[in-house]
């Protein structure tokens, strides 16, 4: 008996495991815990769905047509002008062409050569155009809306393009003021306006009158003409 109580002690002292149950214990995952968790797939592709639908704002990059011109571009005859501004002698005259007569805008320019009308008024007009080689010319009179006995003939020459702009700004009232006392030829001088009759050098003997106005403290001069005093030069005003 004592024999088999100490073989039995024996056994126990021996092995302890077998009388004491065992834990095992999982090695902890490199890609598990609450540290680090993985995504699902359902997830990570909503958020990039949401990432790429998220609009993205970018700065505009400044450049040089981005800008927008508030007016029209300034022209030449503006820039050369801008401490005065030149107004060319114009006047009011009755054109008679057969039987038909029309009140209109005229500049003198005693510089060209000889008298002209736009193509595109000639045609307006309804004017009998005569053809000498590539030039085309017509035959009218020009009267004066002041006395209408005062006319003179004249051959117009039509050209393409005429066009003239007088003054190239509006003068103020004070300018026109000056001129008060005077039979204008152009009562609408100081305001711009667009001409295509141009009385030239062949009818200087016609229209220029003995009377002169000269240019006084900034003012334009004025010239008496058969069809009023034509008002032109530097106004400074």
């Amino acid at each position: 008996m004592r024999e088999q109580g100490s073989s039995s002690t024996r056994q126990s002292r021996r092995s302890p495991q077998s009388s004491a149950p065992q834990r095992h214990r999982s090695p902890p995952s490199r890609q598990g815990g609450s540290r680090h968790r993985r995504r699902s797939p359902s997830r990570s592709r909503s958020s990039s769905s949401a990432r790429s639908a998220t609009p993205r704002s970018h700065s505009p990059t400044p450049s040089a047509h981005s800008e927008q011109a508030t007016g029209p571009p300034p022209t030449l005859a503006s820039l050369l002008q801008h401490k005065s501004t030149n107004v060319l002698p114009t006047a009011v005259v009755r054109l008679h062409v057969g039987d038909s007569s029309f009140v209109l805008l005229a500049l003198y320019d005693p510089c060209a050569a000889i008298s002209s009308i736009s193509a595109s008024l000639a045609a307006q007009l309804k004017l009998p155009a005569l053809h000498v080689g590539d030039d085309s010319v017509c035959k009218a009179t020009v009267a004066s809306k002041v006395d209408a006995d005062l006319r003179f003939d004249v051959l117009l020459k039509i050209v393409k393009g005429l066009q003239i702009c007088t003054p190239v700004r509006p003068l103020g009232d004070s300018v026109r003021a000056r001129f008060a006392n005077l039979t204008l030829a152009n009562d609408n001088f100081h305001r711009p306006s667009t001409i295509s009759l141009v009385l030239g050098a062949d009818a200087a003997n016609h229209v220029v009158t003995e009377g002169f106005m000269p240019s006084q403290n900034g003012l334009p001069m004025a010239q008496s003409t058969i069809f009023g005093w034509m008002v032109s030069g530097s106004c400074s005003c």
